[in-house]
């Protein structure tokens, strides 16, 4: 006796395109069935106000359900002092630098220098002061330094 197994197809959307897909499935096959480059993340999109929910270029499964839409972003490659961090956003703030480079071992203080280099046309180079954001490009420098005690 021969047993046939039928694999379950999900319709879903990505990047408003159509796609049909084994269900469950893996974040790397949806990254391949789009084609999604290297420097995209792909993200399932989530109803209400909750905040849509990344999707990991790897082998986990991912449940799908019938027409369900994701889409791909851009993603920039920046370094805070030495470390390199992935963000998918086109503008970073002076809070989020800091996060960064506290996240990354770097010592507490109560102020912070933060310099910029190898930005976009816009904004080059220069200092970021508390408050104020700054475009991105890929492969954009920040250095941050502690100029207070803690």
């Amino acid at each position: 006796m021969t047993v046939e197994v039928l694999a379950h197809l999900a319709r879903i959307h990505i990047n408003r395109e159509p796609y049909d897909s084994p269900n469950p499935t893996t974040g790397e096959h949806l990254y391949a069935l789009a084609q999604i480059s290297a420097h995209e993340r792909l993200y399932r999109e989530v109803d209400g106000e909750k905040e849509d929910k990344p999707v990991p270029r790897d082998g986990e499964p991912v449940r799908l359900k019938e027409d369900e839409h994701f889409y791909s972003q851009k993603v920039f490659a920046i370094f805070v002092n030495t470390d390199e961090h992935e963000i998918d956003q086109k503008h970073i703030s002076y809070a989020q630098i800091v996060k960064f480079y506290l996240g990354s071992g770097g010592s507490p203080s109560n102020e912070y220098l933060v310099k910029y280099s190898h930005g976009p046309a816009e904004n080059p180079s220069g200092t970021l002061a508390p408050g104020q954001k700054v475009s991105v490009k890929d492969g954009m420098r920040f250095r941050v330094a502690g100029t207070g005690e803690s």
